[in-house]
C-alpha cells in the first residue's frame, strides 16, 4: 500500500520525461514540416524524403538494442541525460547542414540519442508507477504529441514568413541540451536496481524472445507505428501538394493531428483504468480505420482539418497502452520488454514514412494515404484476438527474474 501510495502523481523524473518527449517529438516533427523547402534548396524526391526518416529509424533501432545494457550499467536517468545531449549535437549539425549528405550524417547521430530516448523513457515510468503504468505512460506519452503540435504550428507559421529552416533547429538543439540538465539534476530520484551485466541482459532478451505472445505484442507495435508514423510525416506534404495549401495550412493540418493525439492521451491517462486498456485499444483502433479511410477523399479542409483530429485521438493510445498492457499480462521482465517492443514500433513507423513516400512518388498520395486504414484494420483484428489467446486477465503479472528490484 506504501508503494502504491508513493507512486501517486507526477513525480520529477516524470516531467524530465515529458520534456524528453518533447524534444524527441519535435526532432522527428523539424523534417516533415520543413521537407518541401528542403527538397527545393538540397534538390530530392518524396522517396529520398522518405529515406531521411530510414536513416534516423535506422541509428535508433540500433540504440534501442543497445539501450537495455547501458541502462543495466548506468540507471535509465543517467542514460538519458547523455542520449539527450548527442540528440542536441546531432541537430546542431542539421542546423548548419550544407547538403542531403550532411543532413543524413546528422540524424544518424541524432538518431542514436533519441534511440536511447525512446528505449528507456517508458521503462522509467513503469519503474515510477509498476501499479497504475497505463495511466502514466498516456500521460508522458501525451508529451510526444506536445512536441509534434508545437513544431508543426510554430515552424509552419516561421516557414510561411519565409524564415530559415535552419533556426528551428537550433532552438530544438538548445532544449535537447536543456534535457540533458534536467536528467542529470535529477538522477538520484531514480529507483535503485542492481548492476546488469551483459550476460544477464542478454539471458533476459533471449527469454523474451523465446515468448511467442512477445511475437504477438510486436506486430501490433510495427502496425501502430505505421499508422502514426504515415499520418506524423507526410500529413504536411499531402496538403502542400493535393490542396495546393501553404507551410502554414500544413502545419496546421499536422498539428490537428497532433492534437488529436495529445487530447487523447492525457484523457485515457487521466480517465482509463488499467482494466480497461484493452477495450479502450479495441474502439480507438476502430475508429482509426473509419477516420483513415475517408481521409484522401474530403475536399473540405476545415471536415479533413476535424478528421485528422479525430485520427488521432484513435491513434493516440494505442503505442504506450500496448506497451503498458504486455508489460501486465506477460510474465516478462519489463525494461527489455519495453524496449523490445519499440524495436517494432519504430521499423514500423519509419517504413511507413518510406513506403508512403514512394507510393506517393509514383501513384499519388490517395493510394499512400490507403495504406493506414489497411495497417489499422489489421491491429484491430490482432486485438480482437488477444482475449482468445491471453484468457483472463490476472491482477498484475508476475515480473520476469532479472536485475531489477
Amino acid at each position: 500500500m506504501a508503494n502504491a501510495t508513493a507512486e501517486h502523481g507526477m513525480r520529477p523524473l516524470d516531467w524530465c520525461n515529458a520534456l524528453g518527449f518533447v524534444v524527441y517529438a519535435g526532432s522527428a516533427a523539424i523534417t516533415p514540416i520543413a521537407l518541401m523547402v528542403l527538397a527545393r534548396e538540397m534538390q530530392f524526391t518524396f522517396t529520398s524524403g522518405g529515406a531521411l526518416e530510414v536513416a534516423r529509424s535506422a541509428l535508433i533501432v540500433v540504440a534501442l538494442l543497445a539501450s537495455g545494457f547501458v541502462a543495466g550499467r548506468c540507471g535509465k536517468a543517467p542514460s538519458l541525460a547523455v542520449s539527450s545531449l548527442l540528440l542536441s549535437l546531432g541537430l546542431l549539425l542539421y542546423c548548419f547542414a550544407p547538403s542531403y549528405g550532411v543532413v543524413i550524417i546528422a540524424l544518424v547521430i541524432a538518431g542514436c540519442g533519441g534511440g536511447i530516448i525512446e528505449g528507456l523513457i517508458n521503462p522509467l515510468v513503469q519503474d515510477q508507477h509498476p501499479h497504475d503504468s497505463g495511466r502514466y505512460l498516456n500521460i508522458v506519452n501525451g508529451f510526444w504529441s506536445v512536441g509534434v503540435l508545437l513544431t508543426m504550428l510554430v515552424v509552419g507559421e516561421w516557414l510561411t514568413w519565409e524564415g530559415s529552416w535552419r533556426l528551428p533547429l537550433a532552438v530544438l538543439a538548445g532544449a535537447a541540451a536543456l534535457a540533458a540538465a534536467c536528467y542529470a539534476l535529477f538522477a538520484y530520484q531514480e529507483r535503485q536496481r542492481e548492476v546488469c551485466s551483459l550476460r544477464q541482459t542478454a539471458q533476459e532478451v533471449r527469454h523474451i524472445l523465446r515468448s511467442p505472445m512477445f511475437w504477438f505484442f510486436w506486430l501490433m507495435m510495427v502496425l501502430a507505428g505505421a499508422a502514426e508514423g504515415g499520418l506524423t510525416f507526410w500529413t504536411a506534404s499531402f496538403i502542400q501538394v493535393e490542396h495546393d495549401g501553404s507551410a502554414r495550412l500544413a502545419g496546421l493540418a499536422t498539428a490537428c493531428f497532433g492534437l488529436g493525439m495529445m487530447v487523447g492521451r492525457f484523457a485515457i491517462g487521466l480517465i482509463v483504468r488499467q482494466s480497461l486498456l484493452w477495450h479502450t485499444m479495441v474502439g480507438s483502433a476502430a475508429a482509426a480505420v473509419l477516420c483513415t479511410l475517408a481521409l484522401p477523399f474530403l475536399p473540405w479542409i476545415p471536415i479533413l482539418l476535424l478528421t485528422l483530429f479525430v485520427s488521432g485521438l484513435g491513434i493516440a493510445c494505442l503505442w504506450p497502452s500496448l506497451q503498458s498492457y504486455a508489460a501486465e499480462r506477460l510474465p516478462l521482465e519489463s525494461t527489455n520488454l519495453f524496449i523490445l517492443l519499440s524495436c517494432g514500433g519504430i521499423p514500423g513507423y519509419a517504413g511507413a514514412s518510406w513506403a508512403l513516400g514512394h507510393l506517393a512518388q509514383h501513384y499519388g498520395f490517395t493510394l499512400a494515404l490507403g495504406a493506414i486504414p489497411l495497417a489499422m484494420g489489421m491491429l484491430l483484428a490482432l486485438l480482437l484476438l488477444l482475449p482468445l489467446l491471453l484468457g483472463k486477465p490476472a491482477s498484475l503479472a508476475p515480473d520476469h527474474p532479472g536485475c531489477e528490484r
